[in-house]
């Protein structure tokens, strides 16, 4: 007798809600991607004035506390308990620096990962968005080091 296997949807996982993962290659060494991450883009991706990179150091934006994080491997890994501006409850958020899988590709992969969310409508608003931001990344950092070869040296 066969019996029938119940599969989750995607996104759904047993112990962390909703969840996604969107992830881009750059063409740069890891340690100038997290060096970026860090001053630049993560301040702006999450709307707060910085992201320090001390276990349990606030997340402020004008003041206010958004989030904590509540882990971070230099160079490599930063996870944060943050409430998004668009939704009144906390996620947790990690970013990965990391080369890529593949040998013959060149470049650091960058890999955002969101949970606790609540529900698949939300998943998918923010799984749009999150792909939206590491493809504009890609074009602007395209566009960028393009435009820095064009330099005189």
């Amino acid at each position: 007798m066969r019996t029938a296997t119940r599969h989750a949807p995607v996104g759904l996982t047993p112990d962390a809600g909703w969840a996604l993962d969107v992830r881009r290659t750059l063409p740069a060494p890891p340690e100038d991607i997290w060096r970026r991450l860090h001053t630049e883009w993560l301040p702006q991706w999450l709307g707060v004035d910085s992201v320090p990179q001390m276990v349990g150091a606030p997340l402020r934006q004008d003041g206010a506390i958004r989030g904590r994080v509540s882990g971070c491997h230099m160079g490599r890994r930063v996870r944060l308990r943050w409430t998004p501006a668009t939704l009144d409850h906390e996620t947790i958020f990690q970013v990965t620096v990391q080369e890529p899988l593949d040998p013959g590709v060149v470049g650091t992969v960058i890999e955002i990962h969101q949970e606790r969310l609540l529900g698949p409508a939300e998943r998918q608003t923010l799984l749009a968005h999150w792909t939206a931001v590491l493809d504009e990344l890609v074009v602007a950092y395209a566009l960028e080091t393009a435009g820095s070869q064009d330099l005189p040296g």
